[in-house]
């Protein structure tokens, strides 16, 4: 297959795959002017776009596009065993989100681009959540009240949280790739893996894989 066949066949089996576990709407979101022609991290495909799910427990937002094949796939051989980066990311909502202007300006949507950027900028991204399971980092410009931020501002989220609802993976034209659990911590879990290094990172993830996938400002803190 060339890179057309490609991208269109794994546009089609993702889709086919949110479409299994809920309602996934037509319309995206996207950008008017792409941030990549503006100094922003350049997406494989170059394409930038997230997707809303609804199911019977609240809405699923996903980065759509990081999986996609990279645009050079016909040119550069390098680059014809990878669905782009890998994998994406979503973050699940224990509420159905309002129209496409609320879901837009969500908290949910604003912790879930920033990690798709930071990804969109590691291409290794799927390789270190593979080797370390689960991955914590501090993102900016997170629209989330102050009590979640850092003295820089930064919010903390944990990756690779396992959920009942959607899988790890999916296979796709060319690879297998990850679908990964983005899940808002706490300041105090934040710090928590600050002060603690791997072996709190590893304590947060299994106290909070007790509970469900979702991520919600007013769960109680697990530390």
């Amino acid at each position: 297959m060339n890179y057309d066949q490609h991208f269109e066949t794994s546009a089609r089996l993702r889709n086919d795959y949110w479409n299994s576990i809920g309602k996934l709407h037509e319309d995206v979101i996207t950008h008017a002017i792409n941030p990549a022609f503006s100094g922003g991290p350049m997406w494989p495909s170059v394409r930038q776009a997230f997707v809303r799910i609804d199911t019977p427990s609240g809405t699923i937002l996903a980065s759509d596009g990081l999986s996609d094949p990279y645009s050079d796939f016909d040119e550069n051989e390098s680059n014809r065993d990878y669905n782009g980066v890998g994998c994406e990311f979503y973050i699940e909502c224990n509420e159905t989100l309002g129209d496409f202007n609320h879901m837009k300006a969500s908290w949910q949507f604003s912790v879930l681009y920033q990690v798709a950027q930071l990804a969109a900028g590691n291409p290794n991204i799927a390789s270190i959540i593979s080797d370390y399971t689960h991955v914590s980092t501090e993102l900016y410009d997170c629209d989330v009240p102050d009590s979640f931020l850092n003295e820089d501002g930064r919010a903390g989220v944990l990756l690779g949280l396992t959920s009942p609802v959607v899988t790890s993976n999916v296979q796709l034209s060319i690879e297998n790739i990850a679908l990964v659990n983005v899940r808002l911590l706490t300041l105090q879990e934040l710090q928590y893996i600050n002060e603690h290094g791997e072996a709190g990172r590893a304590k947060i993830a299994e106290l909070l894989s007790q509970n469900h996938g979702v991520s919600d400002l007013t769960r109680p803190s697990v530390i």
